[in-house]
């Protein structure tokens, strides 16, 4: 990761995101629900966030004090016997500590989410009144009106937008240009499918392709 991170710095990149969440290596360390170590990477909060704690502290000293280092993380696993919001929290707070520029908060709630609402603006409120960091929310933002109403009522920086760009790439250009300020997203979850098969695409833009051979 320390190298990972190094390389990035080299190739010209202005930060690097560690991928903490949607049970990848390091959120399995951080989720009780997967990880049942009995060293010291496990056991307790402090334990499982071990992990995260060293490996931002080699990037440190590989890249340097100056170069952006975000953490995305899970604040839930959709199962009671994920990660808590204590242990969540207590990562956060452990990752700031040990030098991280930013948190970007998610969990595996958004995959049921038809609302159009930000999943985790209520948990990523706060964490922004308890870290002096920025706190970024990532999952559910589609409507331009319910990002700013958050962003103006709380101290979360920064939103983040998947799955609205995947079905309109040029989104943000007509949130710019005052154009409708909903996207056209309806979170079916069908570019979810087609991730598993190793291609993404919008099941809207798709019907679009196939009505131009009718």
């Amino acid at each position: 990761f320390a190298n990972a991170a190094l390389r990035a710095k080299k190739a010209g990149f202005d930060g690097i995101e560690i991928h903490g969440a949607h049970f990848y290596l390091i959120s399995e360390f951080l989720s009780p629900l997967i990880n049942k170590r009995t060293d010291e990477y496990g056991g307790s909060d402090e334990n499982r966030a071990r992990i995260i704690i060293e490996i931002i502290q080699k990037m440190r000293a590989r890249v340097g004090n100056e170069y952006i280092i975000i953490l995305k993380i899970n604040s839930e696993d959709d199962d009671p016997n994920g990660i808590t919001t204590e242990g969540f929290i207590k990562a956060c707070k452990m990752a700031e500590e040990a030098g991280v520029d930013m948190i970007d908060v998610t969990g595996m709630k958004w995959k049921k989410n038809r609302e159009n609402k930000l999943v985790y603006f209520d948990i990523g409120k706060t964490l922004a009144d308890i870290l002096k960091i920025p706190v970024m929310i990532t999952g559910g933002a589609k409507d331009l009106n319910v990002i700013n109403d958050a962003l103006n009522n709380s101290n979360i920086q920064y939103i983040g937008i998947c799955r609205a760009l995947l079905s309109e790439p040029d989104l943000l250009i007509k949130w710019k240009n005052c154009e409708d300020k909903k996207s056209q997203c309806v979170s079916c979850m069908n570019c979810y499918k087609f991730e598993n098969q190793n291609e993404v695409e919008c099941i809207l833009n798709t019907k679009k392709k196939k009505n131009l051979y009718l």
